[in-house]
């Protein structure tokens, strides 16, 4: 039983590890470039205070590139910057929604990593 059980969680390990290979596909020296010269300014202007890895609010840090990616990816970033401000769950809290431009940029970088 042991050795069945073993090998399902094996197979299960294997998989996922194919699964995410073949998610990432992106180059990663174009997608490092436009974090830097788009995604961190916006980042840094309107969520590093919350969201750092110091006082990571919500469990969500996005200070560097991997955290932001990986935050992006997960969907729920571009889902609650894109609600509307009387929504309790729109970010950044307290303050204004982002301009049509920096959504649209935070949208263009996650394309990018789903290329």
């Amino acid at each position: 039983m042991k050795r069945i059980i073993s090998l399902i969680v094996l197979f299960m390990i294997g998989c996922e590890k194919n699964i995410e290979e073949d998610y990432v596909g992106y180059d990663c020296a174009e997608v490092q470039s436009y974090y830097q010269e788009s995604i961190a300014p916006i980042l840094s202007n309107n969520c590093i205070g919350c969201h750092s890895a110091s006082s990571a609010s919500g469990s969500l840090a996005l200070d560097s590139f991997d955290a932001a990616v990986s935050g992006i990816m997960d969907g729920n970033v571009i889902y609650r910057i894109n609600l509307e401000t009387s929504n309790p769950l729109f970010m950044p809290q307290g303050a204004e929604k982002l301009s049509q431009q920096q959504l649209d940029i935070i949208q263009n970088f996650s394309e990018l990593l789903c290329q």
